[in-house]
């Protein structure tokens, strides 16, 4: 490598902050991860143009109901840090913003999810399977271009919710950066999607751009999903460098480690970033037999992110 630090080099310095505190943690961990012009498709290497742009303020009066379709509704209940956008999404105005029943957290997104709704095959991203109900929206950092972040939100499901037989949840998405930005025309994308799958049981959809490993199941059954109170969910992700298996992995539930992956190599270029959360809360991508039997709802909350670690927020009788 000319004028600069050798590739072995910057993988031991870039390495270094990220496997010192997995160290910590779990050891061992599967070895993780591992479209076409008419559909946006974040996991293609070559996509058509993105012509979507940051959601705008609405110059319309916001209404009682209040949901993420309201342009205004959604800068808000993201926050400055964090800019919703409008591709490839749906079920807007399923996903309602309501004042927050716990004190960490101002507001939360109530996720309505109806038995009779297929969402449009068109909006398929990460050769996903068919899903029904509930929102997708993808949500971008205001970092530069990072290929190490950290994130936490919380999740609940109600005590009554029937998992039947999966959905997903919010999760990581990448994007192509060349000379500090964003490249929305060629990507050889990922995404590190939570999920449910018989029933309660918890993992990580791990999508990639990857001919060898497109897509995989993480942390599958290492942790199950409880209901009736709030779960706060965490991941890190560090990227490997393009020919290399160095990545990372990192999944916390409550606070607890329960998955890690010293191995995580989703990337086929190292022009790859962390884009920013990929919003998702719905049934399916395993046939009909996926569709909710019953009407369910699903409740976000405390969407953050940072290049390190966050860690639960205190509880409220924590003080």
């Amino acid at each position: 490598m000319k004028g600069g630090m050798t590739r072995r080099a910057l993988m031991r310095s870039s390495s270094a902050g990220a496997l010192g505190l997995a160290a910590a943690g779990l050891s061992g961990g599967l070895a993780a991860c591992g479209s076409g012009p008419r559909q946006v498709d974040p996991a293609s290497e070559i996509l058509p143009p993105d012509t979507s742009t940051p959601v705008a303020a609405s110059t319309t009066p916001a209404r009682a109901h209040r949901t993420l379709a309201n342009t205004d509704v959604a800068r808000q209940f993201f926050g400055e840090k964090l800019v919703p956008m409008t591709r490839s999404s749906f079920g807007l105005d399923l996903a309602e913003v309501l004042p927050s029943d716990d004190k960490r957290f101002p507001s939360l997104l109530r996720v309505s999810i109806p038995i009779d709704v297929t969402n449009p095959e068109e909006k398929r991203i990460y050769q996903d399977g068919a899903t029904y109900g509930g929102v997708q929206m993808f949500v971008d950092h205001t970092l530069r271009s990072p290929y190490e972040l950290y994130m936490r939100y919380y999740v609940r499901f109600p005590q009554n919710f029937d998992f039947g037989k999966g959905g997903r949840l919010p999760g990581f998405f990448g994007t192509i950066v060349k000379n500090r930005v964003r490249t929305e025309t060629l990507r050889s994308g990922f995404a590190t999607r939570f999920a449910w799958r018989d029933g309660d049981s918890g993992l990580v959809y791990a999508n990639t751009a990857r001919s060898d490993h497109p897509t995989n199941t993480v942390g599958k059954a290492t942790w199950r999903w409880p209901r009736g109170r709030w779960v706060c969910v965490e991941q890190g992700v560090k990227l490997n460098f393009e020919g290399y298996s160095d990545g990372l992995m990192l999944i916390w539930i409550d606070g607890k480690l329960v998955y890690k992956d010293q191995k995580f190599n989703p990337r086929i270029s190292n022009d790859l970033r962390v884009g920013g959360f990929l919003v998702t809360a719905t049934f399916g991508d395993g046939g009909t037999t996926f569709k909710p039997v019953s009407p369910q709802t699903i409740d976000l909350a405390g969407f953050a992110y940072d290049v390190k670690r966050l860690n639960p927020l205190p509880k409220p009788e924590d003080g």
